[in-house]
């Protein structure tokens, strides 16, 4: 039950169907009036050709600080738009707030061509674009994935039928958002659908690495490897960032992980746990969330104290409603036996004991709690593949910074820390009865 690189390289012969395949073949001299009227964009790197030219399914493109993630995107939505007459379009960062300042300003900036602007709704977040062989213009959204505070979901896209999708800092958006957009990917009137997404990186468990990884001709991931157009005091700055998270990530556009992070969990733990297998016990750590995510770590413990996450709920904006069906029928199929909770909302838990659930409040002592889920990842620990909440963030759960010393003070950051503290609350009650962890 689910609970919840290589860098590809422009191919030498296009495609048939392609946009580069539609190009191919052409004499030169029609081809170079082809290219002056499509208005084809100059590439920073071949990375960004590919980008540009793949019909595949989904497509990353990462990289640091300057290497035209935001103008690649725009530049292909921009010419599909005029190739397609009455496509729809969307292009999508996290929060709705923070696209007019980046990634639609890049749009109008650099990329638009006012001549070809047939309508825009500034209210509704769309352009529509005349398309280059007549008939019905195309339209461009630009919106946000907030998630609606009733549903939980970014229900403004539901109603979508796009022919391309692209999403602009990828890893500001869960994976749960990425599916969601794959289902809008039906617009009949272009013949091959997409869903693109260009970022920094992140941490290397990162849910978007991982989808990506190894690349496949479905799932076409691209790293920069530069950026003929920055000037050389930019690429000095860059050169010049700190040898830490930051620089590596934004500087180099490197996937690394936080720097004083608490726990290390092992890459060949991140797996299912074996057909059959048999557990002497099964428990579950609740951290209450609604602004921020609620989040529910099911952990079992085979008879040698072998743990397991074997999933997990993770969702932002449901109430507690609406969240119990789904974890009494977790409790009934999986014969959870408690459920530890975080003990400062005791009318929450009033509230599942009275539903039927197992509640009690959790041990919240962070240090010892922290300890013991280390000794837990050292003991061999596995976490399934499906808990994307909690492979997001163990890599980024790092001891808070000491300012004045520059060392690192012992407690933990306090920023996306909800799986985290689940999991401990569970580990907590599995190891509280004195279970000696061994392999």
């Amino acid at each position: 039950m689910t609970l919840t690189t290589t860098n590809a390289m422009p191919s030498a012969t296009p495609s048939t169907g392609s946009l580069s395949g539609v190009l191919h073949g052409l004499g030169e001299a029609k081809l170079l009036r082809l290219r002056h009227r499509t208005g084809e964009p100059r590439f920073a790197n071949p990375e960004q050709e590919t980008f540009f030219r793949s019909q595949a399914p989904e497509v990353l493109y990462s990289g640091w600080m300057g290497a035209g993630k935001s103008r690649i995107i725009c530049e292909k939505v921009w010419t599909l738009a005029r190739l397609y007459p009455g496509a729809t379009f969307g292009i999508f960062r996290k929060v709705a707030a923070s696209i007019p300042a980046t990634t639609e300003r890049t749009f109008w900036r650099d990329v638009a061509d006012l001549r070809y602007v047939v309508r825009r709704s500034k209210s509704q977040s769309w352009v529509e674009i005349a398309s280059r062989g007549g008939g019905e213009p195309s339209r461009i959204y630009f919106m946000g994935l907030d998630p609606d505070p009733i549903t939980g979901v970014p229900s403004k896209v539901g109603s979508l039928d796009l022919a391309c999708a692209y999403v602009d800092e990828a890893i500001e958006v869960g994976e749960g958002d990425w599916i969601m957009l794959q289902g809008r990917l039906r617009d009949p009137r272009m013949p091959w659908h997409q869903l693109g997404g260009a970022t920094n990186p992140a941490s290397p468990t990162h849910w978007l690495k991982r989808r990506f990884t190894p690349p496949t001709e479905e799932r076409v991931y691209l790293s920069a490897t530069g950026n003929a157009f920055l000037p050389e005091d930019y690429k000095a700055r860059l050169a010049d960032l700190p040898d830490n998270v930051h620089g590596k990530r934004l500087g180099r556009g490197l996937w690394v992980a936080a720097e004083g992070a608490i726990y290390q969990l092992p890459e060949e733990q991140v797996r299912r746990p074996e057909p059959g297998a048999l557990w002497h016990e099964v428990i579950a750590g609740i951290d209450w969330g609604f602004s921020h995510n609620f989040a529910a770590e099911i952990v079992a413990r085979s008879g040698a104290g072998r743990m397991a996450v074997l999933g997990e709920v993770y969702q932002r904006g449901r109430l507690l409603e609406d969240l119990l069906p789904t974890l009494l029928t977790i409790q009934e199929r999986l014969g959870v036996g408690a459920w530890y909770a975080d003990p400062s909302e005791p009318e929450y838990i009033a509230t599942c004991q009275r539903a039927g659930l197992a509640v009690t409040p959790a041990t919240n002592d962070v240090l010892p709690g922290i300890d013991a889920v280390g000794t837990a990842i050292a003991a061999g620990l596995t976490v399934d593949p499906s808990c994307r909440g909690l492979l997001a963030e163990l890599p980024n759960y790092h001891w808070a910074p000491e300012r004045a010393s520059g060392g690192l003070r012992d407690e933990p950051v306090k920023l996306d820390d909800d799986a985290c503290d689940a999991l401990r609350y569970a580990v907590m009650g599995l190891t509280a009865g004195g279970v000696t962890l061994h392999v």
